[in-house]
């Protein structure tokens, strides 16, 4: 075994490396996404008393999230309350 690290410790650290750069990216991904979705979320209620403008920001919230817009309110309000704790 130490033959084969002596040999290729390049090549270890290098998987090692990618492993941790792949999980980072994939957090990222996931931070953004949840950011955009709250974002999404903050522009349908600041629009909530025109009715107009409500039922824009609900489709445009509902395409940017991939929720169904009769489902929208409930996952803004969820996603509101998960972000206070």
């Amino acid at each position: 075994m130490r033959k084969f690290l002596e040999k290729n410790i390049t090549i270890v650290l290098l998987a090692i490396t990618c492993y941790f750069l792949f999980s980072i990216s994939k957090s990222l991904e996931e931070t953004s996404r949840y950011n955009s979705d709250l974002r999404a979320c903050a522009k349908m209620k600041a629009f909530i008393n025109n009715k107009e403008s409500s039922e824009l920001f609900k489709q445009k919230a509902a395409e940017v999230t991939k929720v169904p817009v009769k489902f929208i309110g409930e996952y803004c309000k969820k996603l509101t309350q998960q972000n206070l704790f």
